[in-house]
C-alpha cells in the first residue's frame, strides 16, 4: 500500500545535503522605491542598465551576469527540484548510460544523476556558473527534449555577423560563409573559412557541437543544427535563411569575439575578428545587481493555472513538442519587429524608384519564389510545390507538426488532390527542420499515405518510468485528469487493447536493467489516438500504399512527431529516405529526439497540486523552465527505446550540401527526384 508520506521520503543525496548545510536565509527583496537611485559606477548591472540598448557590449552583460552573488537557499531549491525531476521522472536516466552506441550515434554514456550530484558538491561563488553548469550537464544528454532555460541568464542574446555552412566540393567538405550580416556590406559570402580561433574550421565546429549541441545523438545532425540553413516562412510563404545557433547564442559566449581566417577565391587569406553584439530581450528596468535579480531573474506576473490547461494533453496529443522558453519567444518577436521595420524602410526608399513592381500573382494564387517549382498552396505546417522540369513529381514540404490537426489533414488531402489533378504520380516529402508537434497529426499523416482501419498501425508501444512518487500520483489521478499519469488514457496490450480499468499500468510495474542500472517502468502501452475517417479520394493517388512512389528528404532535424512519421514511413512501410548534410562520408540519421512525451517542472508540479497532493518538487526561485521527456516509444518488435535504437536511424541515401542546393531548395528537390526516378 502506498502511503502519502512516501512522496517526501526520497532520500536527498549527499550533494543536496551539502547545499542545504550551507544554506542561509535568502535576503528579503528590496522595498520598491518611488524612483531609481543613482547608478553606481562600481556596480556592473547598474552600468548595464544605464546603457543605451544599441551600445551594450559583450563585457557589459558578462560583468553583470558574473556579479550576481551565489545564493545558497535559491541554489538548494533549484538543485533539489532538478535532481528530483531527472532522478524520478526522466525516462532516459538509465538508457543514457548505455555505452558504445552504434553509428550513426556518437554520444558517450552520460550519468546525469552523477553529473548533477557533482554540481551539488561544488562550492560555488558565482550564481551564473552554477546555473550554466546545470545547463551543460543537461545538454550532455544530447536529448533536445531535455533542457534548462533560466530567464536570468538568457535576457540578452549574442550575434556574430558571420553565418556559416559546410558544403562539399569535389568530395571535400569545407566551411564557408553562408551570410554576412555586417553593414556596410562586405564581399565575404561563400568565401572559404580556413580556421576559427586558430583551429581548422571544420574541426572547430565539430568540437563545438559536441560541447554545445544538444539536438541529437548523431554528430552529423548536431552539425546541421548548428549551421545556417533555409526554412519555410509561413508568413511570407517563401524559404528564408534561418539564424545559425553557432552565430546567434542565448547563453554567454566564452570570449568577446571569434577570430576567422577566410580566403575569397584565390586571394590571400585575411583575418577577421568578429565581436559578439549583445541585444537585450528584457524590457525590465534595473539599476544595480539587486534590482537585476529582482526584476529580471525572479518570476513575475500571474501564476500559471494549475492544470486545467493540462487536461487536454492526452486528448489533444500535443505531447511531443517542447514548450518554447520565454527568451526564444522574445527573440522571435524582436526579429519580426526588425524585419517589419526594414521592409517598411525599403518600401519608403523605393517610392521614387524607376523600376515597376513585379506583376502580382493571379487572384487567389500564391506568389512564386522558384523558377522551376510552382507553389500550389500552403497550410499551417505544409506547402505544396510542383516541379516543372519533372512534372510527374510533387514536393510536400512538411515544416512543422505544430498545426491544427483536423484542419491540416484536410489541407494535406486537398494539396495532394491538386498534385493528382496536375498528373503528379511521385512524391517527395521534405521534413528538413521539422521540430515536431501534435501526435494526432502525425498519426493521421501516416494514415493519409498508408490508410488502415487499425488505430495501432499509427501508434507505437510506449512506457513511462515508475517511482513511488509517480505511483501515488497515478493512483489518485486515475479517471480524473486525463494527464500523462492517468492510466485511463492508455491501452492495455494484455487485455485486447482495451483502455485500462484501473491504475495497474503503474501499480504493477516491470523491471529493466539498462546502462548497468535497474529501474521500474510501466507495462508497455500506447495512448489512444483519434483517427479521421479514411477519405475515399486517397485511393485515387498513385502514391497511396505505394512506397516506390514516395521519398523522404531530411537533414536529421526531424524531431518528435516528425520522427514518428519518418519511422513509420521508412521502417514499417519501406519508404526510402535521403539525408542531406552532416559529416561527409558518414551515415546520417533520418530523425532526432524521437523520445516521446515531453513535460516540464511546472506541469509536473501542477499535476500534484491539482489533486491536493504534496509535490515532490518546488517552484524554482528564478523564472525557469526544465524540460524533459517522461514517456518513451519503441519500434515494432524492438527492445531498445527508439530514442536509443541507433540501428534504425541511418537514411538509405546520403546527399551533400553544395554551394547551389543549400541556397536553392528547388535544386535539392530536383536532385532527389532525378536519383529516385531517373528520366529515361
Amino acid at each position: 500500500m502506498l502511503i502519502t508520506s512516501s512522496l517526501r521520503s526520497v532520500v536527498l543525496s549527499a550533494s543536496i545535503a551539502t547545499l542545504i548545510t550551507f544554506t542561509t536565509a535568502a535576503p528579503a527583496p528590496p522595498a520598491p522605491a518611488p524612483s531609481p537611485p543613482p547608478v553606481s559606477h562600481l556596480d556592473p548591472c547598474g552600468l548595464l542598465g544605464a546603457k543605451d540598448a544599441t551600445k551594450i557590449t559583450y563585457h557589459d552583460v558578462a560583468n553583470c551576469y558574473r556579479a550576481i552573488p551565489f545564493n545558497n537557499a535559491n541554489a538548494a531549491v533549484t538543485f533539489s527540484t532538478i535532481h528530483t525531476l531527472f532522478n524520478e521522472f526522466y525516462i532516459f536516466k538509465d538508457s543514457a548510460m548505455v555505452p558504445n552506441l552504434p553509428a550513426p550515434f556518437s554520444s558517450p554514456p552520460t550519468d546525469i544523476i552523477r553529473r548533477l550530484e557533482t554540481i551539488g558538491r561544488t562550492n560555488y561563488t558565482s550564481d551564473y556558473q552554477f546555473h550554466d553548469d546545470i545547463r551543460r550537464a543537461i545538454n550532455s544528454l544530447y536529448d533536445a527534449h531535455a533542457s534548462y532555460s533560466v530567464d536570468c541568464y538568457s535576457s540578452y542574446y549574442f550575434v556574430n555577423d558571420i553565418f556559416l555552412y559546410a558544403p562539399v566540393i569535389d568530395n571535400v567538405q569545407t566551411v564557408r560563409v553562408f551570410t554576412d550580416l555586417a553593414k556596410p556590406k562586405r564581399p565575404y559570402e561563400d568565401c572559404l573559412v580556413r580556421t576559427i580561433d586558430g583551429v581548422d574550421a571544420l574541426t572547430y565546429l565539430r568540437n563545438w557541437v559536441d560541447e554545445e549541441g544538444s539536438h541529437s545523438h548523431d554528430a552529423g545532425v548536431r552539425l546541421n543544427a548548428a549551421l545556417s540553413f533555409q526554412f519555410f516562412d509561413l508568413k511570407t510563404k517563401t524559404f528564408q535563411t534561418a539564424d545559425s545557433p553557432f552565430s546567434v547564442r542565448f547563453s554567454l559566449p566564452p570570449t568577446e569575439s571569434v577570430k576567422y581566417e577566410i580566403q575569397c577565391n584565390q586571394g590571400q587569406p585575411i583575418t577577421l575578428t568578429e565581436n559578439w553584439r549583445a541585444v537585450p530581450l528584457t524590457k525590465a528596468q534595473f539599476h544595480d545587481v539587486n534590482s537585476f535579480v529582482e526584476n529580471v531573474c525572479m518570476p513575475h506576473g500571474t501564476p500559471e493555472p494549475a492544470a486545467n490547461g493540462l487536461r487536454d494533453e492526452l486528448k489533444g496529443l500535443r505531447l511531443h513538442m517542447r514548450e518554447e522558453p520565454t527568451h526564444y519567444k522574445l527573440y522571435r518577436a524582436y526579429k519580426e519587429r526588425v524585419a517589419a521595420e526594414a521592409a517598411a524602410a525599403e518600401a519608403e526608399a523605393a517610392k521614387d524608384a524607376a523600376p515597376a513592381p513585379p506583376p502580382a500573382p493571379a487572384p487567389g494564387q500564391p506568389a512564386q519564389q522558384f523558377v522551376n517549382a510552382d507553389l500550389l498552396g500552403t497550410g499551417e505546417g505544409t506547402a505544396f510545390y510542383h516541379l516543372k522540369n519533372q512534372p510527374d513529381v510533387g514536393v510536400l514540404v512538411y515544416h512543422t507538426f505544430n498545426a491544427t490537426p483536423e484542419a491540416e489533414i484536410q489541407t494535406i488531402i486537398q494539396g495532394l488532390k491538386a498534385f493528382h489533378d496536375r498528373g503528379v504520380t511521385k512524391l517527395v516529402i521534405d521534413f528538413q527542420g521539422n521540430g515536431g508537434g501534435f501526435v494526432s497529426l502525425a498519426a493521421n499523416t501516416v494514415q493519409t499515405f498508408f490508410p488502415s482501419n487499425d488505430t495501432l498501425n499509427a501508434n507505437l508501444a510506449s512506457d513511462l518510468r515508475v517511482t513511488p512518487a509517480i505511483q501515488q500520483l497515478a493512483a489518485v489521478s486515475f479517471g480524473q485528469t486525463t494527464d500523462i499519469y492517468d492510466a485511463a488514457g492508455y491501452i492495455d496490450f494484455n487485455n485486447q487493447y482495451k483502455a485500462y480499468p484501473d491504475d495497474s499500468l503503474f501499480s504493477q510495474p516491470v523491471t529493466y536493467t539498462r546502462g548497468g542500472r535497474t529501474s521500474q517502468y510501466s507495462q508497455l502501452t500506447t495512448a489512444t489516438t483519434a483517427l479521421a475517417p479514411i477519405d475515399p479520394v486517397l485511393a485515387t493517388f498513385a502514391w497511396t500504399n505505394n512506397a516506390s512512389n514516395i521519398r523522404i528528404l531530411t537533414d536529421g532535424r526531424c524531431g518528435s512527431s516528425c520522427a514518428i512519421v519518418s519511422h513509420f514511413l521508412t521502417y514499417v512501410h519501406k519508404v526510402q529516405a535521403y539525408a542531406i548534410g552532416g559529416n561527409n562520408g558518414n551515415d546520417l540519421s533520418m530523425y532526432s529526439f524521437a523520445g516521446g512525451t515531453v513535460s516540464d517542472n511546472k506541469k509536473i508540479h501542477n499535476y500534484y497540486t491539482e489533486l491536493g497532493l504534496t509535490s515532490p518538487i518546488q517552484p524554482l526561485p528564478y523564472a525557469s523552465l526544465v524540460g524533459l521527456p517522461v514517456l518513451e516509444i519503441y519500434a515494432h518488435g524492438r527492445d531498445a527505446p527508439l530514442e536509443y535504437d541507433a540501428e534504425l536511424y541511418p537514411a538509405a541515401y546520403r546527399m551533400a550540401y553544395t554551394t547551389k542546393n543549400s541556397q536553392d531548395r528547388q535544386v535539392m528537390w530536383g536532385e532527389v527526384a532525378s536519383h529516385a526516378w531517373p528520366i529515361n
